[in-house]
């Protein structure tokens, strides 16, 4: 019996693949290859059609704080497959972009189709991106471990970025990640526990803004709480 509990349990825990504990790049790799997330646009899912809700609301937001905040500089993490932001790009040639992604195939597919942009391979769970003004970080931290939500937050505050614009999902449980399939996901509300960031500059119940100093003190806070 216990054999059998055993088994299943295995079964649970590993991915379509056969390989347990993947890393997030193997993850994201599998899900591009696959085309888990395609649609009739884009290999990133549907929130990176064109016309979509999270698209429209996207933009409006990037042209709010790019406006008001003076915004030069963008670093999109990830990037994804940029289906949609050059859109807000091409009429603001005043802001220099560059986006990051996990997945090296996704990137150099982008380099191909948009040779006038910049895009670069990182992980932003174990590296820093380049300094930008701001950090724009659409959909990802719902796909990540509440460990690397911790590091990926640690990660964009010490980049050198003046802002991060983060998916938060307002009233989320916050519960951990079960990874039940490469493209596993689940809401997150950033500002309450374990995460606690504190009060943004902005908030809705999709994106929210946060001076990247006031996340790197909160991140601070929780690694001498945990150390």
């Amino acid at each position: 019996m216990i054999d059998l509990l055993f088994r299943r349990l295995r079964r649970l825990l590993q991915t379509p693949y056969g390989q347990s504990n993947p890393t997030n790049r193997e993850r994201f790799e599998t899900v591009f290859r696959t085309r888990r997330w395609a649609t009739g646009q884009s290999v990133s899912g549907p929130g990176s059609d064109l016309g979509s809700g999270s698209v429209e609301h996207s933009i409006r937001m990037l042209t709010k704080t790019v406006d008001e905040l003076g915004v030069r500089s963008i670093a999109d993490v990830p990037c994804g497959d940029f289906n949609w932001f050059d859109l807000f790009l091409r009429d603001r040639p005043q802001v220099d972009y560059v986006g990051y992604d996990i997945v090296a195939p996704l990137i150099a597919q982008n380099r191909a189709a948009h040779p006038g942009r910049r895009f670069e391979v990182l992980d932003i769970v174990t590296e820093v991106p380049a300094p930008a003004d701001l950090i724009f970080s659409k959909d990802l931290v719902n796909h990540l471990y509440e460990r690397d939500v911790w590091a990926t937050l640690r990660n964009m505050s010490a980049s050198g970025a003046r802002w991060l614009m983060i998916t938060s999902n307002t009233g989320a449980p916050n519960k951990e990640l079960t990874l039940l399939r490469s493209g596993a996901s689940r809401e997150l509300d950033l500002q309450t526990a374990p995460y606690s960031l504190p009060t943004p500059v902005w908030s809705d119940h999709y994106l929210s803004l946060w001076r990247a100093e006031d996340v790197a003190a909160r991140v601070a806070e929780h690694d001498r709480q945990t150390a």
